[in-house]
């Protein structure tokens, strides 16, 4: 893994333990958005912690990762609907561009399925090397969503 993918994986383990503390409060649509990133956050730091050395790589848990972020890639839709409880609701670390870019939004999701439904392949078919590029590209798609549509951590 490149040292950039490496960081973006150190990020999310780092956003996990932030996620988990700022959760507190959030009620309903908010709640449930942000336990479905925990558990994308927590696939990824499954795999990223085999790539860093700190677990055995192990094939069928990457792709066990890879479904879980999948899953949640396509229920994105269905947990930012354009609600004030979903736009305003305590705790929210949405944006407005959320629904102002909907497609845009939209889009980045989408490629996070496809991402996850490539990396679960490349780790059936036991390419390892594969598996650590599409691993940097799901990090990137995260990224880029964070990027544009989540209110910075700083």
């Amino acid at each position: 893994m490149n040292n950039k993918a490496l960081l973006i994986a150190v990020s999310f383990t780092a956003a996990a333990v932030t996620f988990a503390f700022a959760h507190g409060g959030a009620t309903g649509i908010v709640k449930q958005r942000m336990d479905s990133m925990m558990v994308m956050g927590k696939s990824l730091d499954a795999v990223a912690d085999m790539f860093k050395g700190k677990t055995k790589y192990d094939p069928q848990l990457i792709a066990t990762s890879a479904d879980e972020l999948r899953k949640h890639a396509i229920e994105i839709e269905a947990m930012f609907p354009d609600t004030p409880d979903s736009r305003k609701g305590r705790a929210t670390e949405a944006l407005p561009e959320i629904w102002e870019r909907n497609n845009e939004f939209l889009s980045i999701a989408a490629q996070l399925a496809a991402d996850a439904t490539e990396l679960k392949n490349a780790a059936l078919m036991g390419n390892q090397q594969a598996v650590r590029k599409v691993f940097g590209n799901v990090a990137k798609t995260c990224s880029a969503c964070h990027r544009d549509f989540r209110k910075s951590k700083n």
